[in-house]
């Protein structure tokens, strides 16, 4: 009975100091850190970050062609439509001119048509002219048509330009002579050569005048 107790004692300690092999002991693991077992895992665990690197680097790139080509596609169809608003205003602008020709054209045909009328009394009033000794009546017919054709001209925005007695605007007066005076300021309109008229307050013919000039 002693001796199978001390064999049993024995082989207790055999399984104590001798453990089993695939089990891993602290001091294993400071061993194969210390001689570069680990290493392994390490590179194992760097090749699956490049990997994972290399994919979003291939996502990102992906979503930045898709990108590019929604913006110029964006683009293209931004000069289309510039396009067709430059070709509609160009139309625009040759339709607006051709109907502005056919307005001034139309003004100048019904001024053209009314003129006629006056034209036609004129003639009129030569002919009864020749024929008539009677100075009234000749004189009565040519306020007639002066008054004809003045109120034409009027109803269009024909106005004469004052002058006697204004003082000078080159705006609307050409001076022709001056003339020594001390009874009116300097440059001040005494005489007008010629009328002139305006068209709706637009110049359409400068007076002719004379100003006065104070003696120096």
């Amino acid at each position: 009975m002693v001796k199978k107790n001390k064999v049993e004692g024995d082989l207790s300690k055999h399984t104590i100091n001798e453990p089993e092999e695939g089990i891993t002991m602290p001091e294993d693991k400071e061993q194969r850190l210390a001689t570069g077992e680990t290493e392994v895992e390490e590179l194992s665990m760097e090749g699956v970050e490049e990997i994972t690197e290399g994919e979003a680097a291939e996502q990102s790139y992906e979503k930045l062609a898709c990108e590019l080509a929604e913006s110029r596609a964006l683009a293209l169809d931004y000069l289309n439509h510039l396009q067709r608003l430059s070709a509609e205003f160009d139309n625009y602008k040759k339709r607006m001119d051709k109907e502005r020709a056919e307005i001034i054209e139309f003004a100048n045909f019904s001024l053209i048509a009314e003129l006629i009328d006056v034209m036609e009394n004129m003639e009129r009033g030569i002919a009864s002219a020749r024929k008539s000794e009677d100075r009234d009546s000749i004189l009565k017919g040519m306020e007639m048509v002066y008054n004809q054709l003045k109120s034409i001209l009027e109803a269009r925005g024909l106005e004469p330009i004052d002058a006697v007695g204004q003082k000078f605007d080159h705006q609307c007066h050409e001076a022709m002579m001056k003339e020594l005076s001390d009874e009116c300021p300097n440059n001040t309109v005494l005489e007008e050569f010629q009328r002139g008229y305006r068209i709706k307050g637009r110049v359409v013919r400068y007076s002719k005048v004379k100003l006065s000039e104070k003696e120096k």
